[in-house]
């Protein structure tokens, strides 16, 4: 007879966890992200631009005393040193880099709307904007006298060509000339048209759909870098004929909050404070959100203790943290945390079951192996504030759509054992799980052996566990190497989940998707209840509508994700406050940071 995972039972598999952060607290590295520090960067296809001349000068060191600037700002002469855990691509041409790179690029750079967390999405570069009834026409108004870092002043050829890049006709011309790869085009189809006007400081973009969540999808609270705007002049001349971006790396350009100084790629990011950034109530924002200070670092330090000593001596003034360094953290005289609640969320994939030989074929077996895993002791133990077993996947506690109905199925191995019977499975099922270590949510590697654990002796399966690089765990799924297996992973949590339920459950050219052939029996019927979903474009009832599909998406159990994750930040002794936005990933907020 199967064996039932008890609490002491599981408590004795958390020792391996507990061994993890005895090491932290002695200078281990028990967070380390198993993605090496690389120096290569995606070269672009075709001749490139001859490098514009480097900057040899990094920022200036801080000042002893804080003072005024010339321009009124407070904090001339300061530097703020953060340490963060990953970037992503580490270079600066936001359209052929990812998530995790957004730590830096917003700092030079600005979404098309402004956001305040969660699902607050406010005036920006857009200061006026209209949704046309069936919200696929967004009529964009741009702000008047809005500086680029060289001088240029924001116009609408900057928000046109900035969105035809990002999915309209001007992406699928660099994928043509080799500058973009086919994934960075995806989005393509779903635009019908981008056109200037009808006014001289407007935009008009038409989706073939009902697009309501353009305006979240394009501000800072998403977590994708397409709605970030460049400068389309300087792009112009940085890309000659044949040319693609490579220039761009040593002369990147923006509208935000900081002026490039430098960078090492994937190693450290400099910047200096832009006294001239738009966001300020002199130009009837809300609040004045130039930082107050002068000088920015952005260094990369995988290593959890190596960032906590690094607070601890002063080297650093806010580092990137996770739960198995709160108390390195809060041992420092005068240190504080400050957590991104919702921040990011758990993704467990039942990979690309979509043939009758696979044992996750079944819906009955996949909820099996959900039921078998007492998920509420491995957050009690593992993670306690850092971590809560609210929502499901993409749809944490404060997401559109979220609802206790949708929280994590109870543990209940007597259920899951009916269900695997149902299924007509027995003993010695072979099931690979795939994971690494993540630095916003630590442990992972324990979850999946954990979760392994469970399974063979809930269900009397055969489970091994694969730890390894992210990059190339992320290819090999996307590239089909992983039927019948199961993903462990952490990704991007966000207030609206539009984009990745569609891309999940809909859109066949999608590597990542949970289901088959949308087109085709069955996974067109699961498509169609989706499309009920993201095609209700009434904001009152759209939350409820996603809440439904929700709950059917849960039902079937094709990914779930019992987790989501709260990431703390370690403040220093000279930082007075930071304010990180909830429901948001990455560096959020800079200008809320105070120093003392």
């Amino acid at each position: 007879m199967p064996r039932v995972l008890t609490i002491p039972r599981l408590l004795a598999l958390l020792t391996l966890a507990c061994v993890v952060l005895v090491a932290i607290a002695c200078g281990g590295a028990a967070d380390t992200q198993a993605e090496p520090q690389a120096q290569e960067k995606a070269a672009d296809a075709g001749k490139m631009a001859e490098p514009a001349k480097a900057k040899e000068e990094t920022a200036p060191v801080a000042t002893a005393q804080s003072a005024e600037s010339m321009s009124g700002l407070p904090g001339a002469g300061e530097k703020v040193t953060i340490l963060i855990v990953d970037v992503q691509n580490k270079i600066m041409f936001s359209r052929l880099t990812d998530g995790p790179d957004l730590k830096y690029l917003r700092m030079i750079q600005d979404d098309l709307f402004a956001g305040g967390g969660g699902d607050v999405v406010k005036a920006g570069l857009i200061t006026e904007w209209e949704m046309s009834p069936d919200s696929k026409t967004w009529t964009l108004t741009h702000g008047d006298d809005i500086k680029w870092h060289n001088g240029d002043t924001l116009d609408a050829d900057d928000i046109h060509h900035s969105i035809s890049l990002t999915i309209g006709p001007e992406a699928l011309r660099q994928l043509d000339l080799g500058c973009l790869e086919p994934r960075n085009t995806a989005a393509v189809k779903r635009t019908k048209s981008v056109e200037m006007g009808p006014g001289p400081n407007q935009v008009t973009y038409v989706s073939n759909g009902p697009a309501p969540e353009f305006g979240f999808l394009r501000s800072q609270n998403s977590q994708g870098t397409g709605a970030l705007v460049n400068n389309a002049d300087h792009l112009r001349a940085i890309q000659g004929p044949g040319e693609c971006f490579d220039a761009y790396e040593k002369d990147p350009v923006g509208t935000g909050p900081f002026k490039y100084v430098n960078h090492v790629l994937g190693q450290k990011y400099q910047f200096e404070r832009f006294d001239d950034y738009f966001y300020t109530p002199d130009n009837g924002y809300d609040e004045d959100r130039r930082p107050k200070f002068q000088y920015l670092d952005l260094e990369i330090v995988l290593e959890g203790a190596t960032r906590a000593a690094a607070l601890a001596a002063g080297d650093a003034d806010i580092i990137e943290a996770n739960i198995n360094m709160l108390d390195q953290i809060n041992s420092i005289s005068d240190s504080q945390i400050a957590w991104q609640d919702e921040s990011s969320h758990t993704w467990f994939v039942n990979v690309d079951c979509w043939t009758e030989d696979l044992w996750c074929y079944s819906k009955p077996a996949r909820q099996a192996t959900i039921y078998a895993v007492d998920y509420a002791s491995i957050v009690d133990n593992l993670y306690g504030r850092g971590a809560t077993l609210k929502g499901w996947t993409w749809v944490t506690q404060n997401a559109m759509g979220y609802s206790p109905e949708i929280d994590a199925f109870p543990y209940d191995p007597v259920k899951a054992k009916q269900l695997w019977a149902d299924a007509g499975l027995g003993e010695g099922v072979e099931i690979t799980i795939h994971t690494w270590d993540a630095g916003d949510l630590p442990f992972l590697p324990q979850v999946a052996e954990l979760v392994a654990s469970a399974w063979t002796d809930v269900l009397g399966a055969n489970v091994s566990v694969n730890v390894g690089d992210q990059q190339s765990i992320k290819a090999a799924w996307n590239n089909r190497q992983y039927a019948g297996d199961v993903l462990i992973r952490t990704n991007e949590a966000r207030y609206d989940g539009t984009s990745i339920t569609r891309g999940s459950y809909t859109n066949p050219d999608i590597a990542w998707r949970a289901t088959a052939d949308s087109r085709v029996e069955p996974w067109k019927s699961i498509a169609d209840q989706v499309h009920v979903a993201l095609n209700d474009i009434n904001p009152e009832t759209r939350p409820d509508s996603f809440t439904e599909v929700y709950k059917y998406l849960q039902d079937l159990s094709y990914t779930y994700g019992p987790l989501s994750s709260n990431v703390p930040w370690g403040v220093g002794p000279r930082i007075k406050k930071y304010e990180p936005w909830t429901l948001v990933p990455y560096l959020t907020g800079i200008w809320t940071i105070e120093l003392n």
